[in-house]
């Protein structure tokens, strides 16, 4: 059989398991729209409601979208653009305004949990983004008071950061934030996520850092599959099992580092590509279902899994992403080649423990 005929055969049995299927409350999907040939709205809707997920990530606060998730009981996180960050920070009428045509609408039939300000915005180096680094936290600060205003706080306020906001991630316990960011950025934003009781939110790959140092790195440490390759910092005396450990607690170290213990990391996206270049070695659909179907395993498991820094708290993640997408900047090739739910199987895992009342989700896409 050819693969894909394979896997529109898979698909379809997923669909016959997944009617009883329950989504932990720590995963969600991501939804970005950016891409060819995309499901319209209401079929990617429907998508979400049939594998029961509990949480969804939206890229821009889309009103067919919202009207859609309305009476769900889906959790929603709506991201403000990058391109918006400026004008929110500059003028407290202008954010007054977003969140008035945005989120008061839909809100609560629609369950907006948490609006994510910006993409990745440190990850941008010329001098206008540069600038827009300086307004992120200025404009966070005015779309909390909007929020206030409108007697709208059970709303959190964050913002996604890549790992390249950490400038030493090896080992964990080196974990510091970049020079450029650290005292003018990363400083007030903890402070701000500290004081309002949000979440550090990150987007890590572990397929990037595998990728750049293959013979150094196992791939199973990268997959999430290692049963006899660990890792123990020589600092901390921690042992890691797989590298999305180490790179999580290297940003806890670096939170550490500069005074905030507490505050809970969130995942804002992960997954691994399932198709790439020729000289993109490990992108392929077998390495793209094993790390979701290990990551999925690992939310879900009881007791609560969390790092070894953190070995208790429990990680709320979302998966990148429904649908194959263009919404990322950068290594764009690759991650519009993470698993894309819409043309991909979910898989039925066999080996789930047994208290686990959910089938496994693995996310992959067509070749």
């Amino acid at each position: 059989m050819h693969l894909e005929g394979f896997l529109v055969a898979l698909f379809l049995m997923s669909f016959i398991s997944l009617s009883n299927a329950k989504m932990s409350n720590k995963i969600g999907i991501a939804y970005g729209r950016l891409g060819n040939n995309l499901p319209s709205p209401e079929a990617s809707i429907e998508l979400i409601k049939s594998i029961n997920a509990s949480r969804v990530k939206l890229y821009d606060a889309n009103p067919e979208i919202l009207q859609l998730l309305s009476g769900t009981k889906i959790q929603v996180s709506i991201m403000i653009p990058n391109d918006e960050i400026s004008p929110i920070s500059a003028n407290q009428d202008y954010a007054d305004q977003w969140v008035q045509h945005n989120i008061i609408p839909y809100y609560p039939k629609t369950m907006i949990r948490f609006l994510l300000v910006g993409n990745e915005i440190l990850s941008f180096m010329t001098d206008k983004d540069r600038q827009t680094w300086f307004d992120l936290v200025p404009a966070m600060k005015n779309i909390r008071r909007s929020l206030k205003k409108y007697d709208l706080l059970k709303i959190k306020i964050g913002t996604p950061l890549a790992m390249d906001a950490i400038e030493s991630s090896f080992p964990p316990s080196s974990g510091t934030f970049r020079a450029d960011i650290t005292v003018p950025v990363m400083k007030p934003l903890l402070q701000f996520l500290n004081r309002t009781k949000s979440f550090f939110f990150l987007d890590v790959y572990p397929y990037f850092p595998w990728s750049e140092n293959p013979g150094d790195i196992s791939l199973d440490y990268a997959l999430l599959s290692s049963s006899n390759f660990t890792y123990t910092d020589p600092v901390s005396g921690l042992t890691y099992t797989s590298l999305l450990d180490q790179m999580l607690d290297s940003v806890v170290f670096a939170m550490t580092r500069l005074g905030f213990r507490n505050i809970r990391l969130y995942i804002a996206e992960t997954g691994w590509p399932s198709a790439g270049d020729i000289d993109q070695i490990g992108a392929n659909i077998y390495n793209a279902a094993t790390y979701n179907r290990n990551l999925v395993e690992r939310i879900i498991g009881r007791p609560t899994v969390g790092t070894p820094a953190r070995p208790t708290w429990g990680i709320p993640t979302f998966i990148f992403s429904l649908v194959p997408t263009s919404a990322k900047a950068s290594n764009e090739t690759l991650l519009n080649d993470c698993c894309g739910l819409c043309r991909a199987p979910i898989y039925n895992s066999k080996i789930l423990p047994s208290y686990v009342t959910m089938t496994t989700l693995v996310f992959i896409c067509f070749l």
